[in-house]
């Protein structure tokens, strides 16, 4: 998916409207439709406040994926198998974290 594509999709599942997007980012809404068209490429001060209208960081909202090093460190490679996961495999694994660092705060750190 094209990133003018993935804007105009979170644009709907947020209930904005281009001509709404334009007039909250004190803009025209051709400019939104040509963004949204990959006719124009945006610019950082259009996405940052488009992130923060919607309420989500410019990775989530551009659908950037952090490609750790090959080989790094335990928490490199955790991130890693973290990324391909879907939101309900990254809550269990959440849970399963926070588990773990209960116990070991409970019987000193190992």
């Amino acid at each position: 998916m094209e990133l003018g594509e993935r804007l105009a999709k979170v644009r709907k599942e947020k209930g904005f409207k281009q001509k709404d997007l334009a007039e909250r980012l004190n803009m025209s809404q051709q400019v939104i439709s040509n963004i949204e068209r990959n006719t124009t490429a945006p610019d950082i001060e259009f996405l940052s406040g488009v992130a923060d209208l919607y309420g989500m960081s410019l990775d989530e909202l551009i659908e950037r994926q952090v490609v750790p090093p090959q080989g790094g460190g335990i928490e490199q490679r955790i991130m890693s198998v973290v990324s391909k996961m879907n939101e309900t495999g990254k809550e269990l694994s959440l849970g399963l974290v926070n588990q773990v660092a209960q116990h070991q705060e409970k019987n000193g750190k190992e």
